[in-house]
C-alpha cells in the first residue's frame, strides 16, 4: 500500500489483490468492482464540482446585486 501518490500532482488509487481474493472471486468480478468504484468516485467528484460552481454563481449574484443597490 502506498503512503503517498505515485505522481505528486495527481491522486492515485491502489488496490491490493491477494491470492485469496483471486481464489474467492472471479477476475471479471474484481475488474468490474474496480471499474464501478472508480466510476462512482468520478461521479461524486463531478457532483461536488457542480455544487461548488452553483454556490459560486449564487454568491456572485448576491455580491453584484449588493453593489448595484448601493449606488
Amino acid at each position: 500500500m502506498r503512503k503517498k501518490p505515485a505522481d505528486p500532482a495527481n491522486y492515485d488509487f491502489s488496490f491490493l489483490i491477494t491470492e485469496d481474493h483471486l481464489e474467492k472471486y472471479r477476475k471479471e468480478d474484481l475488474i468490474n468492482f474496480m471499474l464501478e468504484f472508480i466510476q462512482g468516485i468520478d461521479k461524486e467528484i463531478s457532483e461536488m464540482k457542480l455544487a461548488i460552481l452553483s454556490q459560486a454563481r449564487m454568491s456572485a449574484g448576491y455580491f453584484t446585486n449588493s453593489i448595484a443597490n448601493n449606488k
